[in-house]
């Protein structure tokens, strides 16, 4: 059996090959193929996550991940990730049956994981793959009592609107799945560490991100606002110009108030 520190690595190993995996089959020519086929499987995901089916779940996690690496059409990094997939599931398995009491809440973040994965971000793409094979082991050491900064609440939370920055993020949500507190204790939190909201800390973040898109493409307003998270471009408008005082086209005229 091997230990911990062993389980991590391979961990690590395994979110790393899918992570390059993903890099290789988004920028082929299949990658609107492969995002048809993920979101299909996702379907049966929402399903048995409903039903609360952990071992068939587990099953057609395993595929999700497995049809991924397999679109990187590369063999030799198939079977090193079926290698490492095959070591680690007895205990991945076991993490979601002890530390995952909803499986709803695993289904999100693997919706949340296809989004990135089919997002504009190629960094973003990575990032989101090592954070979600790292879910299982921080829900592991918040359970055992186990501390530490890297648990710490405010950052596993600004880390992760940073990925997720352009999907639909429920606060609640990120503060019981992702920084294990309420979203009360969350909101405490981050206003004494940042000054401000974790709402208002997401909606600087879409922003930040629009005004970089803005200054760097040629991209319409109203594209650049659903790129950063926003259904409504009025709104994305009236947020844009209450932060930087300008119009968004204004600003990539750089015109100024």
């Amino acid at each position: 059996m091997k230990d911990c520190a062993q389980l991590h690595d391979l961990c690590r190993l395994r979110s790393t090959l899918e992570a390059f995996a993903v890099r290789c089959w988004r920028r082929g020519t299949v990658r609107e193929r492969i995002a048809d086929d993920l979101r299909h499987q996702l379907g049966a995901l929402k399903r048995l996550a409903t039903k609360g089916d952990y071992a068939a779940f587990h099953q057609a996690d395993q595929e999700f991940h497995r049809t991924s690496v397999a679109a990187a059409d590369l063999e030799p990094l198939l079977k090193s990730w079926e290698i490492v997939a095959a070591d680690l599931d007895e205990w991945i398995l076991n993490v979601k049956q002890s530390y995952w009491p909803n499986l709803m809440a695993l289904y999100r973040e693997h919706e949340l994981l296809l989004a990135a994965w089919h997002g504009e971000d190629e960094g973003t793409a990575e990032q989101a793959t090592h954070q979600h094979l790292e879910a299982g082991w921080y829900r592991r050491k918040m359970a055992e009592g186990f501390g530490g900064q890297e648990l710490n609440p405010v950052q596993r939370a600004v880390s992760f609107i940073a990925t997720h920055f352009a999907s639909h993020l429920e606060m609640a949500w990120v503060a019981r799945q992702v920084s294990f507190v309420s979203a009360s204790h969350l909101a405490r939190m981050f206003k004494d560490k940042l000054g401000v909201s974790p709402l208002r800390y997401l909606k600087q973040v879409r922003l930040e991100r629009a005004a970089q898109l803005l200054r760097s493409g040629a991209d319409s307003v109203a594209t650049i606002a659903g790129r950063v998270g926003y259904r409504n471009a009025s709104h994305f408008v009236r947020d844009f110009r209450q932060m930087f005082a300008v119009t968004p086209l204004d600003y990539r005229r750089g015109r100024t108030s």
